[in-house]
């Protein structure tokens, strides 16, 4: 358990170039997550320092293409912003990172992370861990490009056989990449096992931007604890977000000497019906459905019977049925609480 005077002395804030990001805790990009919508909702409950959109394929940034899947749709008020691109031709994706400045990203970040089959089989994510040369090449085409900041979030490896979290993080500095996120499993793990957060202190060592560690932070302590341990300089989230957005709110609680909150039945179900109402109210029905269906497995990780409502919620039909079957699961546990 750190002492106070231990979370006094960490680092609370960080520069990717000109752009300060305080608090140096930050929300992961994750596909089918983090849109619009649960950025607004994370950035309103507090302590989160950046966020990013969704990864977005470089080969879908055409302004059809962007009125079609909004992956980059955004307001004000979620600034600073990333905008994360996947692609593995030099010209595509630096031709992408310039519509994306011209968007208004604050900063655009390569993925060379993703462990998904999917992304791999195209050559994009973490599957351009295995032609460092071609990333190099890839990484100084999109700085050339644009005049924002450019970020590069990458895994260990593809494989136990072949990690080269150290190759890459010096390779992507010497290509003018601004700062690191590394997620220290490998390719192969996806998300089995555990992070081996070493990695990411090694990778500090080795290079002068700022590296980001990102893997397993579930709890607003062991944020923390990693933030001492790695000598990182910041701290990412992502299914621990999903499964507490309060994360954010109760690190910054932590630092301040309070009592982290505690969220019980009833701010769990205010927040679910609450991230429903915006989805209802500004995507279709069927997306809006598939969205709370996307979130409802992390969520309710730890929950009494939470396989139950995680059945329940992914067979309705509308959002007016999840929303239902939501309800009727945690009354019982909100009258509980009360009586």
């Amino acid at each position: 358990m750190l002492t106070q005077s231990e979370i006094d002395r960490l680092p609370t804030e960080y520069h990717v170039a000109h752009i300060r990001i305080a608090p140096n805790i930050i929300l992961a990009p994750m596909a089918g997550v983090t849109d619009s919508i649960f950025r607004r909702i994370i950035l309103r409950l507090g302590g989160c320092g950046l966020v990013s959109t969704e990864m977005t394929n470089a080969a879908s940034v055409s302004p059809k293409a962007l009125k079609r899947h909004h992956l980059l749709d955004y307001l004000p008020e979620e600034r600073p912003l990333t905008m994360q691109l996947s692609g593995n031709e030099p010209d595509l994706v630096a031709a992408a990172a310039r519509t994306v400045e011209q968007l208004g990203a604050d900063i655009l970040d390569i993925n060379c992370g993703c462990p998904s089959p999917k992304v791999t089989g195209g050559g994009h994510g973490a599957s351009l861990l295995r032609d460092l040369p071609k990333m190099a090449r890839l990484l100084k085409a999109v700085r050339a490009a644009v005049q924002i900041p450019v970020t590069l979030k990458f895994r260990a490896g593809w494989d136990e056989a072949s990690l080269n979290f150290l190759d890459t993080a010096r390779v992507a500095e010497d290509a003018g990449v601004a700062a690191l996120a590394l997620h220290p499993r490998t390719r192969e793990q996806g998300y089995k096992g555990s992070a081996d957060w070493s990695r990411v202190a090694a990778v500090k060592a080795a290079v002068r931007i700022p590296v980001i560690g990102s893997g397993d932070v579930t709890d607003a302590h062991d944020a923390l604890l990693r933030l001492r341990d790695s000598g990182a300089d910041g701290v990412m989230i992502g299914r621990g977000a999903m499964e507490n957005p309060w994360i954010f709110m109760q690190i910054a609680q932590l630092r301040r000497g309070e009592v982290p909150f505690q969220p019980g039945p009833a701010d769990k179900l205010e927040f679910l019906l609450a991230y429903m109402d915006l989805c209802e109210a500004e995507m279709p029905e069927r997306l809006a459905l598939n969205k709370i269906k996307q979130l409802i497995g992390q969520f309710v990780v730890g929950l009494p019977n939470a396989s139950h409502l995680r059945v329940a919620v992914h067979q309705s039909g509308s959002p007016a049925q999840a929303r239902e079957r939501i309800e009727a699961y945690f009354t019982p546990f909100i009258e509980a609480a009360i009586a």
